[in-house]
């Protein structure tokens, strides 16, 4: 058990943790806020870590359009919000991420 993946930007740490059930928690821990956010479960670490990995990504392509990760959604100034686990699909792109931002 414990963290099987870790990764820092300037605005958050990322990582997975594996659970005492044998699952693979994606963490978002957001150096604003006062709570790290589980974004998804996995029952595979290879998925899990995985998407980690692509979430920097996605992320990133949701800020530049304005949307700000509030627990597990994305949200817009002009209310629209996206839920984290659009993010969280195994192979999503960037290109497919932002259609869904639309």
């Amino acid at each position: 058990m414990g963290n099987v993946f870790h990764a820092f930007d300037h605005q958050y740490e990322l990582y997975v943790e594996e659970t005492a059930a044998r699952r693979y928690h994606v963490i978002i821990n957001v150096y604003s806020e006062s709570e790290p956010i589980v974004l998804h479960a996995y029952p595979f670490k290879d998925l899990a870590i995985a998407a980690a990995q692509s979430f920097p990504k996605l992320y990133r392509t949701a800020q530049q359009r304005g949307f700000r990760l509030s627990n597990q959604y994305f949200e817009h100034p002009d209310g629209r919000s996206v839920h984290v686990s659009f993010a969280m699909e195994p192979g999503v792109t960037p290109d497919q991420f932002m259609k869904v931002l639309l």
